[in-house]
């Protein structure tokens, strides 16, 4: 049975693709800090198997330990998909040095541990595919987001790297680069964005979000998870490096 590793895998975009992966047979590794979600997650019932693994993925050490459990207990890995990220809304004038530290950590060094982890697993196969998550930030700048759109230009920066390393060893690296999508984590920054903007009106500031996406509303975390998925399979066989936007068109604009 095939099996892959979904990082910050207990909630939203993570947890959508962990159904995804699960409904289509394989067996998903769930790495994320929020156990209650993670466990909850692992209990549903699915055609493949779902275990969580407590990890934080700002500790490289933490990552290899669940890595290597979850070899144990599936097998053969087919997939990473790179999930774990953070978002903290500040200006440039009222950046708090722990923030900056945690949104690097995390979405930037926490891929990285990731695909270091897996990409060692691969390499002896000389197979495999990672996707990593990117943003609509990759290709444009947002209010309050200097920290968190600069990890992503990172991280797509990563994916190109990545992709000339790792494709001779047979590992295809690519990037998803979503817009706004109904998540936990989105929640909270538009719940900041209307306390500041639309006087607390959270509606209103969802509203105003979908209504600067050309297909006017926002995404659906499955409709992400169905673009991971097929970036993990062989359909998508001579896809490497790439930065794949899944944003209503949002960049086009």
């Amino acid at each position: 049975m095939p099996s892959v590793i979904i990082t910050g895998g207990a909630t939203g975009i993570g947890a959508a693709t962990v159904r995804k992966f699960a409904s289509e047979g394989y067996s998903v590794a769930v790495l994320d800090i929020n156990s209650e979600s993670g466990a909850a997650l692992a209990a549903e019932s699915h055609q493949g198997a779902v275990q969580f693994f407590l990890t934080d993925v700002r500790d490289r050490a933490s990552i290899e330990t669940s890595v290597d459990q979850a070899m144990q207990q599936f097998g053969t890995l087919s997939s990473l998909f790179a999930n774990a990220g953070i978002q903290r809304l500040a200006s440039l004038f009222s950046l708090k040095d722990e923030d900056v530290d945690n949104i690097i950590d995390v979405n930037l060094k926490g891929t990285l541990y990731s695909v270091a982890a897996v990409a060692a697993l691969m390499r002896e196969a000389r197979t495999g595919s990672i996707i990593l998550m990117c943003s609509d930030q990759t290709f444009v700048g947002k209010e309050g987001s200097i920290v968190y759109g600069a990890t992503k230009g990172a991280v797509a920066q990563m994916t190109k790297s990545l992709s000339v390393e790792l494709s001779p060893l047979g590992i295809r690296i690519n990037a998803v680069c979503p817009a706004t999508v109904k998540t936990p984590l989105a929640d909270k920054v538009l719940t900041e964005i209307a306390a500041k903007h639309f006087d607390g009106d959270v509606n209103a500031a969802w509203r105003a979000e979908a209504e600067g996406i050309s297909l006017g509303r926002v995404a659906e975390p499955e409709e992400i998870a169905e673009v991971v998925f097929f970036l993990s399979q062989p359909a998508a066989s001579f896809m490497t490096g790439a930065l794949v936007p899944v944003d209503g068109g949002f960049t086009a604009q």
